[in-house]
């Protein structure tokens, strides 16, 4: 287990370091987190983008508390989806989402910009990201 961990979060900080396709970069407008860090999610609004049954689904969720709670989406299934995160190190947390119909594991790994990869588990091959947005919009803002 534990080399499927180490396996796992190497992995993470190779896709991490790829640029990312989902969402476009925005200006860096406050400072830099520092992911070694981090001890927590921070909270606020993530606008997530996640490929479910081969169609991407937008999702805006709201950390609170060190909880994830879906505020909206693109599509009913998902509406109530919720989960609390757990910190695995370096900027890598994992959470488990889910509600009445979906359940989904996730490790986000956070990058400087406060952005987050989203690696699905089990993993296949999705581009996903988190993006912190200022509300509950399935639209990132400019």
């Amino acid at each position: 287990m534990k080399i499927i961990t180490t396996l796992l979060i190497g992995s993470l900080a190779v896709i991490a370091c790829a640029p990312s396709v989902a969402f476009s970069q925005q200006p860096q407008t406050k400072a830099e987190i520092d992911v070694l860090e981090m001890k927590s999610v921070p909270e606020g609004h993530y606008l997530l983008n996640l490929n479910l049954r081969g169609s991407e689904q937008l999702i805006n969720v709201q950390v609170k508390d060190g909880a994830a709670y879906c505020v909206n989406t693109s599509d009913p299934a998902l509406k109530g989806l919720h989960g609390k995160f757990e910190l695995v190190g370096n900027g890598v947390f994992r959470v488990f989402l889910q509600n009445k119909t979906h359940r989904a594991s996730q490790y986000w790994l956070f990058r400087k910009d406060g952005t987050a990869v989203i690696q699905e588990v089990p993993d296949r091959g999705e581009k996903q990201m988190a993006v912190p947005v200022p509300g509950s919009s399935l639209k990132q803002s400019l």
